[in-house]
């Protein structure tokens, strides 16, 4: 017998709609789909129920009508599962789980406290700092109060951005908290700026300040330019904090768009990372984490490899551990609808993960254009030749508006290269 569950997903870009294909494919479910626009790959599949709220990036807003889809749906098809497509998000349903369990909400996400500290950069880096997980050369510059952990850790908090006077740029700068400075009112602003520059510096420097975001920013090395020496890692770990299933990828394109930079396009598996994984299971056993936490890393110019973040939520491309043998929506429900122990309730190859794979939102041409090296290159063509890449937008199970829609988004993605 089917689990009797219903999926509310919030938000409708790539993560959304993987989301809703994934509870189709797995379990035979439409999924309704709260979003503050109308994402037509989304909003057209036959596997979504699709409300366009306005103001859903409030949290006010957010809330009432997470209160009000409660009541639409018929006992016997609780607990719902509510899954996330950002980082506020995460946050956001972390902060009032006791409000949204008291109205039937399955919430799989850590707790407030935990996901707090993890997603403040500057206290991620104190951690990986405290653990010897490798991270980048890394200022803080405080634009509030700086935990005691930070200053404990040995991370240089400056006094002011003059500190930066006769540093060698180019120079990464990040918020330490995304989910504030998703309300940051900042003239093109950026996830991620690389700046060539002091007086750069100073210039965003004084924007953030005016602009009433309360946390640090985080200013760093350059290690590499190159699309290529980022990995992704995506781990689901039990309630023991045990790391029972975990895929890794080489980045070979990312976006280039000032709000996306960062987010892979292409996304290689055909090698196993076992470094990066035993660090995670460091880290993950030591904050006693629970569920899906998907990791950023870098190399540097010798090819070592430095953590960037955590994402305390599935990333937006989580379709390639699906790719790689594990359906990824599967180790959700079993463990917060369910409440099985992932340990055992998954199968053998979903949680070994292992099956090569390539996912790609870009057209082939670009990728192997993007990834430049001739050995790189040989390693994507096999996928492309025998049709075993993937998108998870492009679904011939859809029906024909969703993928027309879908399509045109695939070819617009070369005007961005």
């Amino acid at each position: 017998m089917a689990p009797q569950f219903h999926p509310v997903l919030l938000g409708a870009d790539t993560l959304g709609y993987s989301y809703a294909r994934q509870f189709h494919e797995v379990y035979g479910l439409t999924s309704t789909v709260l979003a503050s626009a109308d994402i037509r790959y989304t909003s057209t599949s036959r596997f979504t129920s699709y409300t366009v709220i306005d103001g859903l990036d409030q949290e006010e807003t957010l809330l009432r009508a997470l209160r009000e889809q409660a009541g639409r749906i018929p006992d016997g098809t609780r607990p719902l599962v509510l899954s996330g497509a950002s980082d506020w998000h995460a946050r956001t349903l972390a902060k009032n789980r006791a409000d949204l369990e008291a109205w039937g909400y399955a919430v799989p996400v850590i707790d407030f406290d935990l996901l707090d500290r993890l997603t403040q950069k500057d206290r991620f880096y104190a951690l990986c700092q405290r653990l010897g997980i490798p991270y980048p050369r890394t200022w803080v510059l405080p634009f509030g109060q700086v935990a005691q952990e930070v200053t404990d850790s040995g991370l240089e908090v400056l006094g002011g951005v003059e500190q930066l006077r006769g540093a060698d740029f180019p120079l990464i700068v990040k918020p330490s908290n995304s989910a504030d400075w998703h309300y940051a009112d900042i003239e093109d602003k950026h996830k991620v700026y690389t700046l060539g520059s002091y007086e750069e510096l100073v210039r965003v420097s004084a924007q953030v300040e005016a602009s009433g975001y309360h946390h640090s920013l985080i200013i760093q090395e350059v290690l590499s330019t190159a699309d290529t020496s980022l990995h992704t890692l995506t781990v689901f770990a039990d309630a023991r904090g045990e790391v029972r299933m975990a895929v890794s990828g080489d980045v070979v394109v990312q976006d280039r768009s000032a709000k996306g930079v960062g987010n892979p396009l292409v996304i290689l598996g055909d090698r196993r990372r076992q470094d990066l994984l035993d660090h995670a299971r460091r880290f993950i056993r030591e904050t006693g984490y629970s569920g899906y936490a998907n990791f950023d890393v870098m190399d540097d110019a010798q090819g070592n490899p430095h953590f960037l973040e955590v994402n305390t939520r599935p990333g937006r491309n989580s379709y390639y551990v699906t790719l790689a043998g594990c359906p990824f929506v599967r180790p959700l429900v079993d463990h917060y609808v369910l409440g099985r122990d992932v340990a055992t309730s998954l199968s053998d190859a979903e949680r070994a993960a292992d099956r090569p794979f390539l996912f790609s939102m870009v057209p082939a041409a670009v990728a192997l254009r993007e990834a430049g090296d001739p050995a790189l290159r040989r390693r994507l063509e096999p996928f492309f030749a025998e049709g075993t890449w993937a998108n998870p937008l492009l679904n011939r199970e859809d029906r024909l508006v969703q993928r027309m829609w879908a399509r045109i988004n695939f070819e617009h993605m070369r005007t961005k290269f």
